[in-house]
C-alpha cells in the first residue's frame, strides 16, 4: 500500500479540526438530509408517476366514453356523414360529451313571478385535461375529420369506431406533454409540501443533533479535563456521573472507568510513598547500629573483639536478609520471578523442610504439630522456592505466637493440587488487619509482637509471590486455635497450568 505523500499530510494536518459536538451534530444532520432527501425524492417520483398513471387511466376512460358517444351518433346517422357535412357537428358533440346542452338549442330561462328573466346559467366547465383540444376523428384512410391538428411525435392513444361490427373510422387522443391547470395547481401543492416539510425536519434534525452532541460532549470534556489533572499529579480528582447519566452507556462506563483509575492511582501513589518511607525505616536500624559500631570502634570505645564482629555480621546478615526479600518482591510484582520447575515427591519434601524448625519450636516452648498423607505426591515444583515458602510461614508463626503454645502445620493432596495449611495459638489478628497481612511490609498490631522477634514484614508477601508464581493463592484467617491461620493452595503441575490457560 502506498504512502501518503509528504505534501499531502501536510495539507491533511492544516485542515481545521472540529469539536465531537460539531462532528457529532454534523455527522447526525447529513445522514437524516441524506435519508429526507432520499425519501423526498422517491415520494417525488412516486408522486409524478402515479400521477401520469392516474391521467393515463382517465384518459383512457374519457376516450372511451366519447368513443361510444360518437358510434351512437353514426349508428344514428348511417356513417359519419353527420361529422364531416356539419361545421358545428364537432363543437354539438364536445358539448352533448361534456354533458352541456347544445348551443343554438338551448331552452330559455323560465320567466319570474316580476316578468323578468334570470341570468342565462354557466356554462359547465369543460371536460378535465382538455380533451377537445387533444382528440382527432380520422376516416379509414387516415384523414382527420374532426379535431386540432396535434404536434408531431405526440403519443397518441387510438381507439376504434364501430357500427354493426364494422370499422367505419378511428379516433385518437394525445397524451398531455405536462400536467395543466387543476393537475398542475395540485401537484404543485404537493411539491411545495413535500419540500416545507423536508425542510422543517432538516432544521428540527439539526436542533436535535446540537442537542444531543452537547450532551455527548459535555461528560467527554470532564473526562479530558479530568485526565489532564491526573496526568499533572492531582489522583484525588473525580467526575461526578450524575443522574440519568450523559445518555450513553458507554460513556458512563468510561467516567466510571476513568475514577476507578484515579482511585487506583492514589492508592498506588500513597502505596509508594508508605513502601518508601517503611523501606528506609528498615534500612536505618541496621546501619544505625553498624554506624555506631563502627564509631566507637574508631574511637577507642570498642575494640574489635570476636563479639563485636559476630554483632557487625549479624546487623550485615539482616540487612542482607532485608535486600534479598526486596529484590524477591520487585521481581515477582515484575512478573518474573525466576522458578527452576521439577518433578519430585511433594510429601517427602514438605516433611524435611519442616523438620528443621522442630528444634527451635521446642526451645521456644512451643509444640510443632505436623500432619501429612501416607500417600506419596508428586509435583513439578519449584522445590528451592518452596522451601522458601514454608520457612517465611514457620517463621512468621515462631516469631509471633506466645510460649506455651502451639503451631500446626498439616497438607492434603486435592485432585489437582496441594492444600498447605499452617495455624498457630494465640495471640490473634485483627480482623480488619487479615486482607492487609500480605502486604510488604505490614505488621498487624503489637498483640502479634514478641519481645525482641521483629521482623521486616516481607515474609507474608514472600509466600504470596512464591504461591503466586506457581500459579497458585495464600488466604489468611482466623485460627480456630486463636492464632492466625495460612492456607496455601497449590496446583501439582503449575507449567501445564499455564499453557491451558493460554490455549483458551
Amino acid at each position: 500500500m502506498p504512502l501518503p505523500h509528504p505534501q499531502r499530510l501536510s495539507r491533511l494536518q492544516r485542515l481545521p479540526r472540529l469539536r465531537i459536538a460539531h462532528q457529532l451534530s454534523l455527522l447526525l444532520t447529513g445522514a437524516v438530509m441524506l435519508a429526507v432527501l432520499a425519501v423526498g425524492s422517491l415520494t417525488l417520483w412516486n408522486l409524478r408517476s402515479g400521477f401520469g398513471e392516474y391521467t393515463r387511466q382517465r384518459d383512457d376512460e374519457q376516450l372511451m366514453r366519447f368513443v361510444q358517444l360518437v358510434e351512437r351518433r353514426a349508428s344514428a346517422a348511417r356513417g359519419m356523414g353527420w361529422l364531416t357535412d356539419d361545421p358545428g357537428a364537432t363543437r354539438d358533440l364536445m358539448d352533448e360529451f361534456s354533458g352541456r346542452p347544445p348551443r343554438g338549442r338551448r331552452p330559455p330561462p323560465p320567466i319570474g313571478q316580476d316578468g323578468s328573466r334570470p341570468p342565462p346559467p354557466r356554462p359547465a366547465p369543460a371536460p378535465p385535461g382538455g380533451l377537445a383540444d387533444r382528440v382527432v376523428v380520422r376516416d379509414m384512410q387516415g384523414q382527420q375529420i374532426a379535431g386540432r391538428p396535434q404536434p408531431p411525435g405526440a403519443r397518441v392513444t387510438m381507439r376504434a369506431v364501430k357500427v354493426d361490427g364494422l370499422e367505419i373510422a378511428r379516433v385518437e387522443l394525445t397524451a398531455e406533454p405536462e400536467p395543466a391547470g387543476l393537475d398542475a395547481r395540485f401537484l404543485d401543492r404537493q411539491y411545495n409540501g413535500l419540500i416545507a416539510i423536508t425542510l422543517a425536519t432538516l432544521v428540527f434534525t439539526g436542533l436535535i443533533g446540537w442537542w444531543v452532541a452537547g450532551r455527548w460532549s459535555r461528560p467527554l470534556r470532564e473526562l479530558q479535563l479530568a485526565t489532564r489533572k491526573i496526568s499533572k499529579g492531582d489522583k484525588a480528582v473525580r467526575i461526578p456521573v450524575g443522574d440519568g447519566g450523559s445518555a450513553a452507556v458507554e460513556i458512563d462506563e468510561l467516567i466510571t472507568d476513568v475514577n476507578a483509575m484515579a482511585i487506583a492511582l492514589e492508592a498506588l501513589e500513597n502505596a509508594r510513598r508508605t513502601w518508601i518511607a517503611q523501606i528506609s525505616h528498615e534500612l536505618r536500624t541496621p546501619l544505625s547500629v553498624l554506624r555506631g559500631e563502627l564509631e566507637s570502634i574508631e574511637d577507642g570505645v570498642r575494640h574489635p573483639t570476636r563479639e563485636v564482629i559476630v554483632s557487625l555480621r549479624e546487623e550485615v546478615s539482616q540487612l542482607n536478609r532485608l535486600v534479598d526479600d526486596l529484590h524477591t518482591l520487585t521481581v515477582a510484582d515484575l512478573g518474573q520471578m525466576p522458578c527452576e520447575f521439577v518433578s519430585g515427591e511433594a510429601n517427602q519434601a514438605l516433611t524435611k523442610m519442616v523438620a528443621k524448625f522442630e528444634s527451635r519450636a521446642t526451645q521456644l516452648g512451643l509444640n510443632l504439630v505436623v500432619s501429612s498423607p501416607p500417600d506419596s505426591i508428586r509435583a513439578n515444583w519449584d522445590f528451592g522456592r518452596i522451601e522458601q515458602m514454608v520457612s517465611n510461614l514457620l517463621e512468621n508463626s515462631l516469631r509471633y505466637t506466645t510460649a506455651p503454645g502451639v503451631i500446626q502445620i498439616g497438607w492434603t493432596a486435592l485432585s489437582d493440587g496441594v492444600q498447605l495449611v499452617i495455624e498457630d495459638s494465640t495471640p490473634s489478628v485483627s480482623l480488619q488487619d487479615l486482607p492487609k497481612l500480605f502486604d510488604p511490609l505490614f505488621r498487624g498490631d503489637t498483640a502479634r509482637t514478641r519481645t525482641g522477634q521483629h521482623g521486616s514484614g516481607l515474609g507474608l508477601s514472600i509466600v504470596l509471590a512464591i504461591a503466586q508464581a506457581h500459579r497458585g493463592s495464600a488466604l489468611a484467617s482466623a485460627s480456630s486455635q486463636g492464632g492466625l491461620r495460612i492456607t496455601v493452595n497449590l496446583p501439582l503441575n503449575p507449567e501445564r497450568l499455564e499453557r491451558r490457560k493460554r490455549a483458551a
